[in-house]
């Protein structure tokens, strides 16, 4: 069974003799009492556990956090050169009575063929900004979101858009589709 208190006490310094230094009694190395040195060991010992368990917690609170907010934040939008006129494609890209959209500068543009005749405007509708599309049977320009019609040069037929579509130049030049701001 272990001994408790401490071992050099005054008390049992005495029965051994003069052998024994009063001076050492009940001291560890470092000249610190033996009482006070156990409870600083103890205070450091629990403050490096409270060290490493915050540390880390934190480490799983930031790799948790990073991609949450990586997600929230948009990456910076890349500047794109604008220009006045655009060399989009081939003119074949278009069959008669069909449309198709093109990127231009920042915009999307459709470009329809109605037997021969081609018009663009934008392809973003201006109700709630969703990319519209050619009806070929109703020879009209829709936006499947919310079911508002545009004529082929962007006039507003029906639906809850408050502006008609933005228009656009096109032309063609040999086999290249050339589009141009209005």
């Amino acid at each position: 069974m272990a001994q408790q208190g401490n071992f050099k006490s005054p008390s049992r310094m005495g029965g051994l003799g003069d052998s024994a230094s009063p001076s050492s009694a009940g001291s560890v190395s470092g000249g610190k009492p033996r009482d006070q040195g156990i409870k600083e060991a103890d205070f450091e010992r629990r403050s490096f556990l409270g060290k490493i368990v915050g540390g880390v917690g934190a480490a799983v609170a930031i790799s948790t956090l990073y991609p949450v907010v990586r997600y929230l934040i948009p990456p910076p939008l890349k500047e794109v050169a604008s220009v006045n006129e655009l060399n989009v494609g081939k003119a074949t890209e278009v069959p008669e009575n069909t449309g198709k959209i093109y990127q231009f500068n920042k915009d999307k543009v459709i470009v329809i063929n109605d037997n021969g005749k081609l018009t663009a405007c934008s392809a973003i509708c201006t109700h709630l900004g969703c990319s519209v599309s050619w009806d070929n049977a109703q020879n009209l320009i829709f936006c499947p979101c919310h079911g508002a019609k545009y004529q082929q040069t962007g006039e507003i037929i029906s639906g809850p858009q408050p502006l008609p579509l933005a228009p656009y130049k096109v032309r063609v030049e040999g086999e290249n589709l050339i589009i141009s701001k209005a």
